[in-house]
């Protein structure tokens, strides 16, 4: 996993494509233009938003490329294993929050630090959603 994405941030623009071409440059579709116009929606409209399409449509890179040029600063990354508990969501929401301290031992606590930080807006991002259980998705 890079490092950057296991501060939490947007990936670094070389990093967008998975064949990391030199000197590739990215071409404004028209589905790299919706996807951004509906992120700017949902950004806008404090919403949650769902991009998803077949494996290697460029929906990750439509994303990094959208958030990188509307909400840089605001987003954070978010990335589970397979089938994570709530424990696991706490935890990495606090690190991709950049929470100081040490997680309060005790799930009450833990919440009401997350609401608390969650107050101000933030973009977060889970790629890969499929790894999430029924418990997340609804």
């Amino acid at each position: 996993m890079a490092t950057a994405e296991r501060q939490g941030r947007l990936p670094r623009e070389r990093e967008d494509h998975f064949m990391r071409l030199p000197g590739a440059q990215v071409v404004s579709t028209r589905a790299l233009l919706m996807v951004r116009e509906n992120i700017r929606a949902a950004i806008e409209a404090r919403a949650m938003i769902c991009i998803y399409g077949q494996a290697g449509r460029g929906k990750s890179l439509a994303v990094n490329t959208s958030l990188r040029e509307l909400a840089p600063k605001l987003t954070r990354r978010i990335q589970f294993r397979a089938r994570p508990s709530t424990r696991d969501l706490r935890h990495e929401l606090f690190h991709a929050l950049g929470l100081q301290g040490r997680p309060p031992a005790q799930p009450i606590e833990f919440d009401r630090m997350l609401r608390g930080a969650l107050e101000e807006t933030h973009v977060l991002v889970c790629d890969e959603a499929q790894w999430l259980s029924k418990m997340w998705c609804g």
